[in-house]
């Protein structure tokens, strides 16, 4: 009893030793985009080994979600051993567990893994479960402070893989993409579980991409959708300024159309939605105070698929779908610049960018890429293999103080990509 007491009080003060300072930390970075900005002086080429491995974990629990990363600590997703319930274990940046809590319900038919990723917000984590379970979190300890059931509450039709949603924070609101028979999006308090408001909706099926919020003018919008909409509310309220639903595929080409997978990008009044697998990307001009949208393009070649899009100076990055390519789209014409493969048999995949370079994380072969940014082709630098863990490479990779964490299967896995 005293060898417990005194683990937690260890744990504890670990915790009040890191601070724990105001902060939110979010799945791809802030507004999910995949930018790490703060992460400086990395390594612009890698041993032909790869970078140095400090650490691999096995007991993370089968699952594509991310590693979130804040003040000495590493949060992940798996499943338990029986694959019947979701969990979230607590890492040090050494690789030594913390905790390890059960908190929802697996989804048990196709593609059987954690997909969300959870978002931090000061001393609380909140995790979104396959089954729609919404979960509040306390950071030290993993206990659960107030839990909501959200497809038993709004009647969720949900699509082939379950709830793939990563929950976005607004202020004192955690908001999540619902997809009930009529509430599409809803708001609860971050500290209770309480509503504070409740979008109509058009009783959708769910679709598999983050909520955003976007800023132009001096204006706010929360930017989501269904697998029929995507949409516009004012995040304050819930209220919808506008939908549309000319990104549909025509109906012959209706396999698959619920996969919008990626956050849409924003750049200068300009919305990007991207469908993935074969459906093409559609481009939307805002108003200038955001109450509505007009529809500009649509590109049938490109179909940025689910290792998201990364913009850089008014180019969109990131690999596609059914032709297993990486491409570069010009936002403003719409223009191909370049759709190529990766060379040596790779395919698409997950892609992030730290200090001025691309990461690039192949699903197929667990291929980790490094590759100048460079808008007229694909510009690999360096690259390795992954050989830990098992299975397809679908978390995204993230990037934390100069060390690369990579998720497949159970493993988790940390990476030295800071110049010495």
């Amino acid at each position: 009893m005293k060898q417990t007491l005194f683990s937690v009080f260890t744990i504890l003060l670990a915790f009040s030793s890191a601070g724990l300072r105001a902060q939110q930390v979010d799945f791809r970075g802030a507004g999910h985009c995949g930018i790490y900005p703060e992460e400086k002086n990395l390594l612009k080429e890698w041993p032909a080994g790869g970078p140095e491995k400090l650490w691999v974990v096995n007991d993370a629990g089968k699952g594509n979600s991310s590693a979130l990363v804040s003040d000495g600590f590493v949060y992940t997703a798996g499943l338990t051993e029986d694959e019947q319930q979701e969990q979230l274990t607590c890492f040090k940046t050494d690789g030594t567990k913390v905790w390890q809590v059960t908190y929802g319900h697996a989804w048990t038919k196709s593609f059987q893994e954690t997909r969300s990723t959870p978002v931090i917000d000061d001393d609380r984590l909140y995790m979104v479960s396959n089954m729609g379970e919404l979960v509040c979190l306390n950071r030290a300890d993993g206990k659960i402070l107030w839990k909501l059931d959200y497809w038993k509450k709004y009647g969720i039709t949900p699509n082939d893989q379950g709830i793939c949603e990563h929950p976005l924070i607004d202020g004192d609101k955690i908001i999540v993409t619902t997809c009930g028979k009529d509430i599409c999006l809803a708001a609860f308090d971050k500290r209770t579980g309480e509503v504070i408001w409740e979008t109509q909706g058009f009783g959708d099926k769910a679709t598999y991409f983050a909520s955003r919020i976007i800023e132009w003018n001096g204006h706010r919008q929360l930017i989501s959708g269904t697998e029929a909409h995507i949409f516009g509310v004012d995040p304050e309220t819930g209220k919808m300024i506008w939908n549309d639903t000319q990104w549909i595929p025509v109906p012959e080409e209706k396999k698959w159309s619920n996969a919008m997978i990626n956050t849409p990008v924003f750049y200068k009044g300009k919305l990007l939605v991207s469908l993935g697998d074969g459906h093409g990307c559609t481009m939307y001009q805002m108003a200038d105070d955001l109450s509505s949208v007009k529809f500009l393009w649509k590109n049938k070649e490109l179909d940025f698929y689910m290792g998201g899009m990364i913009e850089v100076g008014g180019v969109v990055y990131g690999s596609t779908g059914d032709k297993h390519k990486w491409a570069a789209l010009d936002i403003e014409t719409g223009k191909v610049l370049y759709h190529e493969p990766w060379p040596g048999g790779k395919g698409r995949g997950a892609l992030i960018m730290a200090d001025d370079m691309f990461y690039m994380f192949d699903e197929r072969r667990g291929t980790l890429g490094l590759a100048r940014i460079n808008p007229a082709g694909l510009d690999v630098v360096s690259e390795f293999r992954i050989t830990d863990g098992s299975g397809a490479c679908f978390a995204h990779p993230t990037i934390f103080d100069g060390v690369l964490y990579v998720r497949r299967g159970t493993a988790l896995m940390a990476y030295n990509i800071k110049k010495q």
